[in-house]
């Protein structure tokens, strides 16, 4: 009889059910994606310090990937569901320009997260046994730093955006992202300053000896 009950309170609001269901799975999709892009880039800021490279280390990297891929995936499946419902029961809710300024930024973090596990993870594979950064030249050091950065900002970035409701409704999705990309800028500035400050500072004094010397 219980078992009745619930199922029929569970049915009566065919509607909310479906937001309900939802509402769970992005926020396990979000929490999946976030804990394991985090955990990701905190090992990798490990290595970048200067621990060799193991096979477990690569396997690791490997499983949290997978994590973050899996995580994506029900963000997309789960903000296609959200625009169905709010085309079916709450069309208003379309014009909101948040919504759509968090579905770029989770593009933008798919499409780097294609690149990270196409170009950084096969390359951490032949690093077995150095340091992560050793033999690498400044120019992929840049470009990893940068996608460490990108996935970082990206994943919290529409986290911060959903807590915040003043945009709702108020704030232009242009404007929504240009502060992402302010913000995204000044990370990766410090990001780079800090782990390679010393040689962007060599690297700058060689260019200009050349340049004299010419």
């Amino acid at each position: 009889m219980q078992l009745t009950e619930v199922i029929t309170a569970l049915t009566s609001e065919p509607d909310q059910m479906m937001r309900a269901v939802l509402r769970v799975f992005h926020f396990v999709g979000l929490t999946l994606g976030l804990g394991a892009a985090t955990l990701l880039d905190l090992m990798i800021i490990r290595f970048f310090l200067g621990r060799p490279m193991t096979e477990q280390s690569v396997e690791v990297f490997e499983f949290l990937s997978s994590l973050v891929s899996v995580g994506l995936k029900l963000l997309w499946v789960t903000g296609f569901g959200f625009l169905f419902y709010y085309w079916l029961h709450e069309p208003v809710k379309l014009g909101n320009e948040k919504v759509w300024a968090k579905m770029v930024i989770v593009g933008i973090l798919t499409i780097n997260g294609i690149f990270i596990h196409k170009t950084v993870l096969p390359f951490m594979s032949g690093q077995i046994g150095l340091t992560m950064l050793q033999g690498v030249s400044l120019r992929k050091k840049f470009w990893f730093v940068t996608t460490g950065m990108i996935s970082f900002v990206s994943w919290y970035g529409p986290l911060v955006i959903a807590n915040v409701p003043q945009l709702n409704f108020q704030v232009p999705m242009v404007q929504i992202l240009i502060v992402y990309a302010l913000v995204l800028a000044c990370v990766m500035v410090v990001a780079h300053l800090v782990l390679f400050g010393s040689e962007i500072a060599n690297a700058s004094r060689n260019w200009l000896y050349r340049q004299r010397s010419i």
